[in-house]
């Protein structure tokens, strides 16, 4: 699994300064050798120049985009425009189930010298507003950087504008009982979907019966489908530690196992960093797990990647029945790493 790290202050600027149309004559050659090196094959529409910063308006693969270059001739980052529609499902599902009254002001595909690659979003609510905020999500959609307001604020802010009888409540979701109930007439009856259980492909079950097995098992396994993407088996082994097994969901090759911790074997780094981030709030680890790969799997640097730990926290916000929940991912040192936008699968604490 490719994992994006972000640092965690506001990203790029697109377009922060004045700039001025410029000939190609009058780019240093030190800015034109950069752009032959970092791209194959492109071209140039127009360039500008900013403080010092030259910028070319370019078309590559098709795509139309912007890179920038310092005046030394070091190439900054790439911005390519992009539709919603376009991005991944993760992404698009978060923004349009939470930012309810939000418009996508800007949508870019980053690119950066140090290899990370996101998308970077800015929002507005609808009609005026000076207020703009941005998200930051990687390839997968998966969020990682925001400084939008806390959805369930955002989904509480819209229902009571749009409902003035809820405006003494704190509603957090309108579900169609909860409008029908205040119109005085009875919910419409939906007929709920026979969902059936995922079914892994039978590499994946024969790679789990080879390297676990039910007879080293106390439960499970129970086979998710994470995201279109792995096939996890959870089961509880039997010292009755909660695990998983991470395969490819089209090949069934193992990727990584994760082990959930009891709680006297939380990583004191992270319980800090918890404790500074959640300081004078009432919170709970709901879980922790600590993600490992497989010997033999590699990244897309052909690199082992390194393990990493994956955190619930648990709030119970005033005025909200339920509770809410956070997920945050650490690196192998116990660093800060990022936040996810929802959960990992239907296994995952809702």
């Amino acid at each position: 699994m490719k994992k994006v790290f972000i640092a965690l202050c506001l990203m790029l600027p697109l377009a922060a300064f004045a700039q001025t149309k410029i000939k190609e004559t009058a780019v240093p050659r030190s800015v034109l050798l950069t752009l032959e090196k970092t791209y194959d094959a492109y071209k140039v529409r127009t360039w500008y120049q900013a403080p010092g910063q030259f910028i070319a308006e370019v078309v590559i693969d098709g795509q139309d985009g912007r890179a920038y270059f310092t005046a030394g001739g070091d190439w900054q980052y790439s911005a390519f425009p992009v539709k919603l529609e376009e991005c991944p499902s993760m992404m698009t599902s978060y923004f349009t189930d939470n930012y309810l009254g939000y418009r996508v002001k800007d949508l870019n595909y980053i690119e950066e010298m140090n290899g990370d690659n996101y998308y970077r979003m800015i929002v507005t609510k609808k009609g005026i507003s000076d207020t703009d905020y941005e998200m930051i999500f990687d390839t997968r959609g998966k969020l990682m950087k925001s400084n939008a307001p806390d959805p369930a604020a955002v989904k509480r802010d819209y229902y009571t504008q749009n409902n003035p009888d809820l405006q003494d409540q704190h509603v957090t979701k309108a579900t169609d009982t909860e409008r029908s109930r205040l119109r005085g007439r009875p919910a419409p009856r939906v007929d709920e979907p026979r969902v059936e259980q995922f079914a892994p492909c039978e590499a994946a079950v024969n790679n789990w019966n080879k390297a676990v097995g039910v007879k080293r098992c106390k439960s499970g396994p129970t086979w998710v489908n994470r995201n279109d993407e792995y096939a996890v088996a959870y089961y509880t082994d039997k010292q009755k530690v909660e695990k998983e097994s991470v395969y490819d969901i089209h090949d069934g090759n193992p990727v990584m196992t994760g082990k959930v911790l009891d709680e006297e074997r939380y990583s004191n780094g992270i319980v800090k960093y918890l404790e500074e981030k959640f300081r004078g709030e009432k919170y709970k680890i709901e879980k922790m797990v600590v993600y490992e790969y497989y010997s033999k799997f590699r990244g897309p640097d052909g690199k082992k990647p390194k393990p990493y730990t994956y955190v619930v926290v648990s709030q119970k916000v005033k005025g909200v029945k339920e509770l809410k929940f956070i997920r945050l991912e650490f690196d192998s040192k116990g660093s800060f790493t990022g936040l996810l936008a929802q959960p990992l699968d239907e296994r995952d604490v809702q």
